[in-house]
């Protein structure tokens, strides 16, 4: 969803949901941006994704502006570079050696999202789920306010 539809706050509710319901083991929110994952040297990138992943453990991972993981430069069906490369292969790791004790929530724009699952055969069959929430209407905003 678009800026200001609540991916946030809806990833926060239902790691709390899970937390209380004992799926997951703590009561974590750990959020990232995809461009905090990239390093910039070669062989820095695997320990930044597996130090965002020890930190949420027993909670929740999650990373916005997830398709950030992959250089925008590869367009449909290409991850792109080493680094974007090196993310992804690192995040698949970790989300499949974890997956009893993790939840991992990627989050972004409907497209680039879409992009991003095209890109990785893998990421699109350990992230099944997807939600898009829409934009408010200006009545809906005007009730908030």
């Amino acid at each position: 969803g678009n800026p200001g539809t609540g991916k946030t706050t809806f990833a926060r509710l239902l790691a709390k949901f899970f937390h209380t319901y004992g799926v997951l083991s703590k009561d974590s929110f750990v959020e990232k941006n995809g461009l905090e994952l990239k390093a910039e040297y070669m062989g820095g990138t695997a320990p930044r994704v597996k130090s965002a992943v020890q930190e949420a453990m027993g909670g929740c991972l999650f990373l916005d502006e997830a398709y950030a993981l992959m250089d925008s430069s590869a367009g449909v069906g290409g991850a792109g570079d080493a680094f974007s490369q090196e993310a992804l292969r690192t995040l698949l790791t970790e989300v499949e050696n974890h997956r009893t004790n993790l939840m991992v929530v990627l989050a972004g724009y409907k497209e680039k999202m879409g992009r991003l699952l095209r890109a990785e055969e893998g990421l699109a069959r350990r992230f099944p789920g997807r939600l898009h929430l829409d934009d408010y209407t200006p009545d809906e905003l005007a009730a908030i306010c």
